[in-house]
């Protein structure tokens, strides 16, 4: 019994040190619908619960929930044929006209542009860090966040 309780309390940690940001990559993902957002975030976390190769608490850890992020994202938006609407009000909450503007234009951007911007510059991986966790080359990852950036200084003017 008391592995059970290891296990719980070492899922415990887990969640609580990464649940914001899996829910972050899939608020990226989902354009800014919370609903659809929580629900990948959760899928994930069940995953990682269900997983016999998760990783414990560390960078692999982080490495495996973002992937994973990604992959259960990709599954939804297939199955459901999402499309793209406007930020929902509880996103807004608490932020400022200028984050949310600049939000809503990352949120416009394409996909491969819109997660390189946001690994890279809002979670802090370096270009190659991002290019593992993309499952492409760095040179790519670079590409996508010069093309991402022209896109954002344009529409936000300068």
């Amino acid at each position: 019994m008391e592995t059970a309780c290891f296990e719980i309390s070492g899922f415990d940690a887990v969640y609580d040190e990464y649940f914001d940001m899996v829910y972050r990559i899939c608020f990226v993902y989902f354009h800014g619908h919370t609903a659809d957002a929580e629900d990948a975030a959760q899928t994930v976390f069940m995953r990682y619960l269900e997983a016999d190769n998760a990783p414990a608490v560390g960078e692999h850890t982080k490495a495996w929930l973002i992937v994973t992020a990604q992959n259960v994202c990709k599954t939804m938006l297939r199955r459901h044929h999402r499309k793209d609407k406007e930020l929902d009000s509880a996103a807004e909450k608490g932020a400022d006209f200028e984050y949310r503007e600049v939000m809503d234009a990352v949120m416009r951007l394409p996909e491969n542009e819109r997660m390189a911007v946001y690994l890279n510059l809002y979670e802090g991986y370096t270009a190659a860090e991002t290019a593992k966790l993309m499952g492409c080359r760095e040179n790519t990852v670079y590409s996508y966040i010069h093309r991402a950036r022209k896109k954002l200084k344009k529409e936000l003017g300068g």
